[in-house]
């Protein structure tokens, strides 16, 4: 307990710092590094599962996650107004090198499996935190609460989900894949995310107070989802935590597995009352 509570304490500072320093290139560092990290979790997950995706495994964790990481990172530098556009389209083509790898690998029977997990794992993973620049960035300029206030209210609905669950939870929401959560504290947890949304709102004018609640309900709602997806990921292939990035915490994908899953909500929200 005391190692979690000191790396959770290291790590909440870091990530804190990086968005009141509002200094546009440590958010994209950072997103950077979750996404080179979250990518290969997914992929470590896969490789247990999988043996003939685990054969690839040089392939796949050399030039597989390095051509996804650039997407992440040209995608954010574009969005800055630092690169053209053009350059998005050189990241896509990366991409088609994988395929003239499963091309020209001498194993037999193996390249859709590889293929499906290693575009599973770009749709899952590197998609949404590209997507993630069109909210920090509005013609080249840096907002960095509307990422951090996606944060806050993250932390907020898991931590009141937590808390109404343990106080009045009695209905299962989805035991099979957590046997914790309850409905009780899924509606709890709503509820408090979009109070907590009209508070942030009151302080923070990056987006309306109907907005900032708007955001609060899709992250209560499918960040809980989010939760329950990477759940069933890891008991699909029988471990506890995605990885050790954290000591006592686990790997990268816990830490932000529910900040990953709502991002493309957000952002379609966004553009669409933009």
């Amino acid at each position: 307990m005391k190692q979690r509570i000191i790396w959770g304490s290291i790590f909440g500072i870091v990530l804190i710092a990086v968005f009141l320093s509002k200094i546009p290139y440590l958010f994209i560092a950072a997103i950077t590094i979750i996404a080179m990290y979250g990518l290969q979790e997914f992929f470590n997950m896969m490789y247990l599962k999988n043996e003939k995706f685990n054969q690839s495994k040089t392939f796949y964790n050399s030039f597989g996650i390095t051509s996804a990481v650039a997407l992440v990172l040209i995608f954010q530098l574009i969005a800055f107004q630092k690169v053209i556009s053009q350059f998005a389209w050189i990241a896509f083509l990366l991409f088609w090198i994988v395929f003239l790898f499963e091309l020209f690998n001498q194993k037999e029977n193996q390249s859709f499996q590889n293929l499906g997990i290693y575009f599973l794992g770009i749709f899952y993973v590197i998609f949404p935190l590209a997507l993630s620049s069109l909210l920090a960035f509005d013609n080249g300029k840096y907002y960095p609460w509307r990422i951090f206030g996606v944060l806050i209210l993250i932390w907020t609905s898991d931590s009141m989900q937590y808390f109404s669950g343990k106080a009045l939870g009695k209905h299962k929401l989805y035991e099979r894949i957590s046997p914790n959560k309850t409905w009780e504290g899924t509606i709890g947890g709503l509820i408090f995310t979009i109070a907590a949304g009209y508070i942030l709102s009151i302080f923070r004018h990056d987006f309306t107070a109907t907005q900032w609640m708007t955001i609060a309900a899709i992250i209560a709602i499918f960040g809980s989802m989010g939760d329950l997806v990477e759940s069933m990921i890891k008991r699909e292939v029988g471990v506890k935590d995605s990885g050790n990035f954290l000591p006592g915490h686990g790997g990268i994908l816990d830490r932000f597995d529910s900040f990953i899953f709502v991002l493309p909500f957000i952002v379609v929200y966004w553009m669409m009352i933009k």
